[in-house]
């Protein structure tokens, strides 16, 4: 039997340490990428961050639309619900999906956790209304290690407040042109035609299906 205070001791207690620090940083890290993919429309690349049912079952809700459960459900709400059968952004669509205050707290057995967080929404999907979406509201979230894998069991955001702004159709979607008295090294890459502005790749593959995240353009 190990005795308190001895060396085995204390290793075991900063090795749960370190699986609670690992575990924070993943989750975390999870529901970062689940907004990333959810502000661009990428109703695929979000549904495949929920568990499996059998670890779950995973289960939906954003605002007041309702509760869907099971992994198919998940994708029905974000594909026909929340994305109205559309992936990706058309021309001049904005939509910034702001994370906020992440609280995780992590079970004792390291296989499960909870993560409260706020969110600040502002978009003009779709464009052309001439108005931007502000809304605010807050996370109440629950995941699964799946194997050695974080998942999101349960997904829920309730709204805070939504209002609008007018006058967006003035929105300028491109910086100042370059300095012509003190010229740039590289020029900037161009815009995206199909976005009406330039893109930055993720630098990173998608934390499940391992594919590299495409340019998300409605049309691509």
């Amino acid at each position: 039997m190990t005795k308190p205070g001895s060396l085995d001791s204390t290793v075991r207690i900063l090795e749960r340490r370190l699986a609670a620090v690992e575990a924070r940083d993943a989750v975390e890290r999870l529901q970062y990428q689940y907004g990333f993919y959810l502000d661009n429309r990428m109703w695929d690349e979000v549904a495949e961050l929920f568990c499996d049912d059998a670890h779950g079952p995973p289960s939906i809700e954003i605002g007041r639309r309702g509760s869907y459960t099971g992994r198919e459900r998940v994708r029905d709400f974000l594909v026909e619900i929340l994305g109205e059968g559309r992936w990706g952004l058309v021309t001049d669509e904005v939509i910034d999906h702001i994370q906020l205050q992440p609280l995780i707290t992590v079970s004792e057995d390291g296989r499960t956790a909870r993560c409260r967080s706020r969110a600040l929404i502002l978009g003009n999907s779709p464009p052309g209304t001439g108005r931007l979406l502000l809304a605010e509201g807050v996370y109440e979230n629950r995941y699964v290690k799946q194997g050695e894998q974080w998942r999101i069991e349960r997904l829920h955001w309730v709204p805070t407040f939504y209002t609008t702004v007018g006058d967006f159709d003035r929105a300028v979607f491109e910086s100042a042109p370059p300095s012509e008295l003190n010229p740039p090294d590289v020029a900037s890459a161009p815009a995206d035609k199909r976005l009406g502005r330039q893109f930055l790749p993720f630098h990173y593959p998608h934390p499940v299906t391992g594919a590299e995240s495409p340019v998300p353009a409605a049309d691509a």
